[in-house]
């Protein structure tokens, strides 16, 4: 069962989430990032491949300053994750993150009209915001799946999401 999601809270973390890749693709003048290592990988939900879900690996003692990998999954639920605009993530301990949600459009409110004059337009209700997949995965305070990645990387690391109820 799919629980209704605080909307200014996800709201808020979109708004984040949004400016940090805008930040990370816009080619900012940062130096190289040393070290980093290839991660790819695939996510299932139910059995299928989770097409469109953004990925995140956030360091499991996330501090100032450190850098967290993302990425998007394909039609196959493929993935591979970017640093900075860079290809990879440096090696070390991270929380996965897996979001995917759908968003509900509001529906506009009735004209108004106060009296005199001609109505006023009515106001569009804030947008209602799903999560497609459990919202356990949705943050790296509530997300279990944690990944150590080596100095080797990982070349097909996997997700099978999981129902809370079939957890």
């Amino acid at each position: 069962m799919i629980e209704k999601s605080d909307p200014v809270i996800s709201r808020k973390f979109w708004l984040l989430f949004v400016i940090f890749w805008l930040f990370a693709i816009s080619g900012c003048k940062e130096p190289k990032l040393e070290g980093l290592v290839s991660v790819r990988g695939t996510i299932t939900y139910q059995g299928k491949p989770l097409e469109g879900a953004a990925v995140c690996f956030t360091p499991k003692d996330f501090q100032t300053g450190d850098r967290l990998g993302t990425g998007k999954t394909d039609a196959r639920g493929k993935f591979e994750l970017r640093t900075i605009g860079e290809s990879g993530i440096l090696p070390g301990e991270y929380v996965v993150v897996v979001i995917k949600n759908e968003v509900i459009p509001g529906k506009q409110t009735p004209p108004v009209n106060p009296g005199t004059g001609p109505p006023v337009p009515g106001r569009p209700a804030p947008s209602e915001v799903k999560s497609l997949i459990p919202k356990r995965y949705g943050s790296p305070k509530t997300s279990d799946v944690v990944v150590v990645v080596e100095k080797n990387g990982l070349a097909d690391w996997r997700l099978e999401i999981v129902d809370e109820e079939r957890k």
